[in-house]
């Protein structure tokens, strides 16, 4: 991983955050239960889901931060790795939920459905340098130059599980040298956030070794990335109940 982000990433957090462990909230279920993935063994290389046109955002460098709630069959989000690929699907289909210019852009991925493609391309890797949560819905406009999304967005999340806090995780996006293509298969599919990928080398070992980054080119070159950092920890600092986790 680029020193900048591991760099922005240990650096002393906003002083209202509460630090506290990835997954835990208020009021939760078993801590010690494992969120439910496409896949059960530890060793698999994992791929988060998320909606098509914030995965091509985020290969071009035009995001860095994720908004996520967990899916039906998990009680909270939790990140289940340091270093994953991305997993582009159609949770959404409308491109009201984007920024006008975004939706222009992103008008193809807006139109993507993976389960009509009999094999799959995983072609960003990504590597969390900042987790946070907050329920406050002012978390969507204060970074709101960090993502592509429309005002519909959050509003559509914060539906979703209201009591839930919103997980907020910095991503730093790596376009893969040799996109991992893979036939699409039954276990994939489901409300789940994290699916397993089985073990594909050499991305399966660069991922346990926290190595993914160098099977690709950063979206955005350390100091841009860094500047995106520094922003969305001076804006998240607003938060009251901002709560940092721990990965």
């Amino acid at each position: 991983m680029a020193t900048a982000g591991r760099a922005m990433f240990n650096a002393p957090r906003p002083a209202c955050a509460r630090r506290r462990r990835a997954g835990a909230t208020r009021a939760t279920a078993d801590p010690a239960a494992a969120p439910p993935t496409g896949s059960a063994a530890a060793t698999d290389l994992q791929a988060l889901k998320e909606w098509a046109p914030t995965c091509a955002a985020l290969a071009a460098g035009e995001q860095t931060i994720l908004l996520r709630k967990g899916g039906i069959r998990e009680p909270t989000f939790t990140p289940a790795a340091r270093e994953f690929l991305l997993f582009p699907t159609s949770f959404h289909t409308e491109a009201e939920l984007l920024k006008p210019a975004a939706a222009q852009r992103y008008a193809a991925e807006v139109r993507y459905d993976p389960r009509a493609h009999p094999r799959l391309t995983f072609a960003t890797a990504a590597a969390v340098t900042g987790a946070w949560t907050t329920v406050d819905p002012a978390v969507l406009q204060l970074l709101d130059e960090l993502h592509v999304w429309g005002p519909g967005f959050l509003e559509n999340r914060l539906r979703w599980r209201a009591r839930q806090p919103i997980t907020v995780l910095e991503l730093r996006a790596y376009r893969l040298h040799s996109p991992l293509v893979l036939p699409a298969e039954d276990h994939f599919w489901g409300c789940f956030s994290w699916v397993g990928l089985g073990n594909p080398q050499p991305l399966a070992a660069a991922a346990q070794q926290g190595q993914l980054a160098a099977a690709g080119a950063p979206a955005l070159q350390d100091a841009a990335f860094a500047a995106k950092q520094q922003l969305c920890r001076r804006q998240l600092a607003q938060l009251a109940d901002l709560q940092e986790l721990s990965l």
